[in-house]
């Protein structure tokens, strides 16, 4: 079975994490976030999530808010995880003072504004979600097995710039 449009809960799912990390730091000298490892490990994976929900956002939800820095929360995610060794405390910081207070802005205002009986009832975006998640997965794939990113694009249509961040 198809899994339904869940863009909702992702957002929540955002909201939380960056909730916890701003409960975790209360307290806390930035300056030196690794001095203290549990909490700055849980700072990491907190946006590792942050990430990761936001890749699991329909296409046509993060279309429909182009404000949001979508591609650079995936891509920290990605960053976190795959070369958890480039790391640094300045970057997690500058996430933590920089970024994450405007998006929870962004977030709530999206969770309060948007008609979600109507958009989670979106053909379209029901069917992006799928098709879109489907060809990203061929194209990881195909990346793999070692073809060229203009012949993936080529077969699967997705652009080049969302098959080199993937």
């Amino acid at each position: 079975m198809r899994e339904p449009v869940r863009d909702r809960s992702r957002l929540e799912h955002i909201q939380a994490a960056i909730e916890r990390i701003q409960t975790n730091i209360k307290g806390v000298a930035l300056d030196n976030l690794s001095a203290n490892v549990l909490v700055y490990y849980g700072i990491v994976k907190n946006i590792e999530i942050i990430g990761e929900a936001a890749y699991n956002l329909t296409k046509a939800f993060r279309d429909k808010h182009p404000d949001t820095p979508w591609n650079a929360l995936m891509g920290m995610r990605h960053v976190l995880v795959h070369d958890y060794y480039m790391i640094s405390e300045s970057q997690v910081r500058y996430v933590v003072e920089d970024n994450l207070a405007p998006l929870l802005e962004q977030v709530n205002r999206y969770l309060v504004e948007m008609n979600w009986d109507e958009w989670e009832n979106n053909e379209q975006a029901k069917a992006e979600s799928a098709v879109h998640k489907s060809l990203v997965q061929t194209a990881r794939r195909m990346k793999r097995d070692g073809m060229s990113i203009q012949q993936i694009s080529r077969y699967t249509g997705l652009t080049t710039k969302e098959l080199e961040d993937i």
